[in-house]
């Protein structure tokens, strides 16, 4: 089979290995990185110069954008007309290219991702920038010299097209760091780039600041120079850069962070008569589509999770962007402003990461690798690139100036001897045999001047002729004296280097766009709600809803009161707690597991209403009646305020079988809804209490039983959040664990509650310290042989206590009114509860006097406004 001796038996995967190697190479080096040199992509180079090449100066007339295309894919770029011309119209785009290089002529699409109009309705041409920049004659030469081989010519080499018909550059010759200027992002096979683009007369300084150090032999803090010349990125669509003092830092020592960028906002007030005001956005964040923006922000002031909100418009025009939103009257402008940046695209997180194709030292097409780029790495590598550029087409020009003094030489030589020279050529047969008489007489000339004085003019033998070619004498020697001295002395280059990039700066450089603002961007500095901080209670029932009611609807009751319903018919109680709505509450659910949610985020309803489920705001817990039956639902909610010290704060968490632990407050500084673990747990215990203290608080555990144990928090060491708890209190048989609280310095008496509503103050002296591991002493005795202890808190008397049965019926009342008693007493009936066994307490929560006070004035001037209707 004579077929088959042609074939190659190659194994599968080592083929596939091979042929996968190339295509990400070519992905790597051909399509998706920039150059470190010019800071274009292949695609971007070929627009660039087949624009050059069809003539389309920028004061010239714009041209169809399908011829450019089509020139571009029939000679240099053999794939698809539509990543060609998108390509093109990126460079065309203000809003995409901080210094656009291409003048678009149409549609070339809008923020609002419009897309451009078809390629044969728009037309373009190049911009003076990159004429100047890029594609100058002096660098790349004329069209004349098209397809003759530059190596060693001008500026930069020439190669062979993909069918050898034609020639283009390996890189353009730029002379700014455009790599830099404009930035670019792109995604190759196990890489990508994502370079901000930046202010054009900063990026000219920070690279003049590099060529004096490199003339003055001085590179001492040349990073931090660069850094207070470059102070960040500098976006075409403007608005606020955050320097929270690691990131820009980061992004240009190594190449790589994440910076954060937010929209230009400003609050204008509609009129002085009912205080409403407008949040006006003006410039948006780099890359971020207005209308997506805009519709975003309606669902979410419709679905209520953006408050403070009446309207909704976009006012922009030719004049500039324009994004209105009208606030409620009562909002606070602050709040939703902060809530704007946290839940819309008003404020992005941009991951920057310098990544470019960088050249071996030889230069050639083949000799390069991606690299990640620090800011001083990119400016030296264009610098050096720039270097070789003008020592390439000094050479060239050196050549050119010296070839022509030889020239001149030679014609000098003729006319000074032109009566020999005339003679010689009248009695030659042919120019053939004058040319060696011709170089024997006039001092043995080379083939190029030989054949200069044999087409000599007659008019040239004048002697103004004579002077011009003496004149022209002296003006080759003069520069050649200076392109020999560019050659030689390195200093020259950059002098000259420096002489391009101040014209580049003085006729193209704009003021920055982007401001840059300092401020700490810190997981807990979150942003101020929009929404007042007012006083609510929060229930969570059985049945798995949760719900926040204002504290003015929980009045003052006296002592002994049967209390106000706050569920529906047949749902039980499981927390209650109050806080201010601006408080974190952190959940922690008997498996160990923590989740955060701000009380704010919980909506606001009466104290019949069913409430909001709780699947809503902690995604990993069942929604509605299966929650009930749910073996990992929440055992303990901690209200932690905004100002709360997080460097000296504890979580103390005590789970059912006795075992305690106390974790450091920033330890959950990173906890959102999503859930982190608190606590590790041994087999066959859950998590059941979690509390807030300091190491000048004193931890009060009380068993069911009635026995109490008082130790320092002090005493519990710190551990991290997976650690396990120890040993907190020995259990008798058939006791049980009932509550936990923390004793602070300013609370002198505890608070004891028992499952049919019996109650009494105890001074917290009365308590002796213990050791941990103890049974404690004897709190409390109970009237009804069947009643134990329900909870615990400690309280001063100018606070107010919330005691909460297990079907939802309420009583506030002032500690004030609970009797202070000794530990064996049986305490006084603090809510009527006629069925104490179906009913019994469930909950019991400390109203602190500043909350009480607060909630009081409220209810007072609800009150007001009530009697105030009435009277209407």
């Amino acid at each position: 089979m004579p077929l088959a001796r042609e074939l190659e038996i190659v194994p599968l995967e080592r083929e596939m290995e091979s042929s996968f190697l190339r295509y990400a190479l070519s992905t790597i080096l051909g399509r998706a990185l920039p150059d470190a040199r010019d800071g274009l992509k292949p695609v971007h180079r070929r627009i660039l110069f087949a624009m050059r090449e069809l003539g389309l100066r920028p004061n010239g007339p714009y041209r169809k954008c399908a011829r450019v295309v089509g020139e571009v894919l029939g000679k240099f770029h053999p794939h698809g007309d539509a990543s060609v011309y998108d390509a093109l119209v990126r460079l065309a785009q203000p809003f995409s290219s901080a210094c656009p290089l291409i003048d678009g002529h149409g549609n070339f699409g809008s923020v609002d991702a419009d897309p451009p109009a078809a390629m044969r309705y728009t037309e373009c041409r190049l911009t003076h920038l990159a004429f100047d920049a890029l594609l100058n004659r002096a660098d790349l030469g004329t069209a004349d010299n098209k397809g003759l081989p530059f190596h060693g010519g001008i500026s930069v080499d020439m190669i062979s097209n993909f069918d050898d018909s034609d020639r283009e550059p390996i890189v353009l010759p730029s002379r700014l760091p455009l790599l830099l200027i404009n930035g670019a992002t792109g995604i190759a096979v196990g890489m990508s780039t994502n370079i901000p683009p930046h202010n054009l007369g900063e990026i000219c300084m920070a690279a003049s600041e590099i060529v004096n150090s490199r003339i003055s032999k001085c590179d001492s803090d040349l990073s931090q120079k660069l850094a207070t010349i470059v102070p960040g990125p500098d976006f075409p669509t403007g608005g606020q850069l955050i320097d929270d003092g690691r990131s820009l830092a980061t992004l240009y020592a190594t190449g790589q962070a994440s910076v954060t960028l937010r929209a230009k906002l400003h609050i204008e007030p509609i009129s002085s008569k009912n205080k409403k005001v407008l949040i006006v956005a003006t410039e948006i964040p780099y890359q971020v589509t207005k209308s997506d923006l805009v519709a975003k922000a309606a669902e979410l002031i419709n679905a209520k999770k953006l408050e403070g909100i009446v309207d909704l418009r976009d006012e922009s025009d030719r004049d500039g962007m324009r994004i209105v939103f009208e606030l409620k009257k009562d909002a606070n402008p602050l709040g939703v402003k902060a809530a704007l940046f946290q839940l819309t695209k008003l404020q992005v997180s941009v991951p920057a990461n310098i990544v470019a194709v960088v050249s071996k030292p030889d230069g050639s097409s083949a000799g390069t690798v991606p690299k990640r780029l620090s800011l001083q790495a990119a400016l030296d590598l264009w610098l050096d690139f720039r270097f070789e550029c003008i020592r390439n087409r000094v050479a060239f020009q050196e050549r050119n100036k010296a070839k022509r003094r030889s020239i001149v030489v030679a014609l000098l030589a003729a006319v000074s001897m032109l009566d020999q020279v005339i003679a010689l050529i009248r009695n030659a047969k042919n120019s053939t045999e004058a040319a060696p008489q011709i170089s024997t007489l006039l001092g043995n000339l080379d083939q190029d001047q030989i054949n200069a004085v044999l087409s000599l003019r007659l008019s040239a033998l004048t002697r103004l002729e004579s002077d011009q070619l003496q004149a022209e004498l002296s003006v080759l020697d003069a520069e050649l004296a200076q392109l020999r001295e560019l050659l030689s002395n390195d200093d020259a280059v950059y002098k000259n280097i420096l002489i391009e990039l101040d014209e580049l700066h003085v006729k193209y450089a704009l003021p920055r766009r982007t401001e840059i603002i300092i401020e700490s961007l810190d997981a807990e500095n979150k942003v101020t709600p929009a929404v007042p901080n007012g006083l609510s209670a929060i229930l969570v029932g059985r049945n798995g809803y949760v719900k926040r009611v204002p504290l003015a609807e929980l009045s003052r009751q006296v002592r002994g009161g049967r209390g106000r319903a706050l569920l529906r018919d047949g749902d039980l109680i499981d927390h209650v707690l109050t806080c201010h709505d601006h408080d974190t509450l952190l959940c922690f659910a008997e498996t160990g597991v923590a989740y955060a949610v701000d009380a704010f985020h919980i909506p606001k309803c009466g104290r019949t209403a069913k409430g909001t489920p709780l699947a809503k705001l902690i995604p990993a817990l069942p929604d509605g009646p299966d929650y009930a039956n749910f073996e990992k639902r929440l055992q303990s909610i901690v209200a932690v305020s905004r100002s709360e010290d997080k460097e000296n704060s504890f979580l103390v968490l005590l789970t059912r079988n006795g075992l305690l632990k106390k974790t450091p407050l920033a330890a959950f500084r990173e906890l959102t809804a999503r859930g982190l673990v608190a606590i590790s747990l041994k087999e066959q215990d859950t998590l059941g209490w979690a509390k807030l203290c300091t190491d000048d608080d004193e931890l009060v555990l009380a068993t069911r039983s009635g026995n109490l144990i008082k130790f320092p928090a002090l005493e519990l060491r710190e551990t991290t959040r997976q650690a396990l708890g120890s040993r907190a209190i020995r259990l008798r048989q058939d006791d049980r664990i009932a509550a936990m609280d923390v004793l602070s310095p300013n609370q002198d008496t505890v608070l004891l509650v028992t499952r049919h509503g019996y109650g009494k103050r105890v001074l917290a002296q009365d308590f002796e310290r213990t050791k941990r591991l103890t049974t404690g002493i004897k709190a409390t005795s109970f009237k009804q042989p069947n009643d134990t202890l329900a909870s615990i808190c400690c309280c001063t008397e100018s606070d107010d206590i919330i005691i909460a049965t297990r079907r939802g019926l309420i009583v506030r009342q002032s500690a004030q009114g609970v009797s202070l008693q000794k530990r064996f007493s049986t305490g006084v009936v603090l809510q009527r509860n006629t069925d104490g066994e179906q009913d019994p307490v469930a909950e019991l929560s400390i109203l602190p006097p500043d909350l009480a006070a607060a909630s009081s004035d409220e209810e007072t001037l609800q009150q007001q406004e009530d009697h105030e209707l009435v009277a209407l």
